[in-house]
């Protein structure tokens, strides 16, 4: 049925003269479990993202692997939501610092290690909760500081890196004339 469409110009079938060749068309990348769960490419196994910077890097490199890989276009669906466990993770990597050099507390840097149960009990947790970071400072003035300091780093950090990204991608080599 569809063959009979097609040549009765029924339908279009997009990029019809790429299929012979068996080349991918256009393709959405799946970010979410590249990102959380690594890769493979020729050259290397590349690990999990665990910034914010580094989740963007990776989408460029993703996008230069696939682009050169494939006839068509490549895309990304909902990338902010995509970025929001690793600028989770940014946040709490500067709260972490904040506290180390920002707090007049005693605390315990490996019960802020990414495998405590702290981190467990805090990464899921929207940043704007402050009820989850609350309990780990006695000192408002001092959460005040550590919170502020944690909030300004990682909205710098995602700006640099949603930069970088933009700089990788208007420079990326794709097939030629693609």
């Amino acid at each position: 049925m569809t063959r009979k469409n097609h040549l009765e110009n029924m339908i279009y079938t997009h990029d019809l003269d790429a299929y012979y060749v068996g080349s991918h068309n256009c393709l959405s990348i799946p970010f979410d479990d590249l990102l959380a769960n690594g890769f493979n490419t020729r050259q290397t196994d590349v690990r999990p993202a665990g910034s914010v910077n580094t989740a963007f890097q990776l989408v460029a490199v993703i996008f230069q692997i696939q682009s050169l890989s494939q006839f068509g276009g490549v895309s990304a669906t909902h990338l902010d939501w995509t970025m929001v466990p690793y600028v989770r993770k940014s946040f709490y990597k500067h709260y972490r610092d904040g506290m180390k050099y920002l707090c007049n507390c005693n605390w315990n840097l490996n019960n802020y290690l990414e495998d405590s149960d702290t981190y467990k009990k805090i990464i899921d947790i929207p940043i704007n909760d402050y009820s989850a970071y609350l309990n780990e400072i006695d000192d408002a003035g001092d959460f005040n500081k550590v919170y502020q300091y944690a909030m300004d780093m990682t909205i710098k950090e995602v700006h640099q890196a949603v930069e970088g990204m933009y700089h990788n991608l208007n420079t990326l080599q794709s097939r030629s004339g693609n």
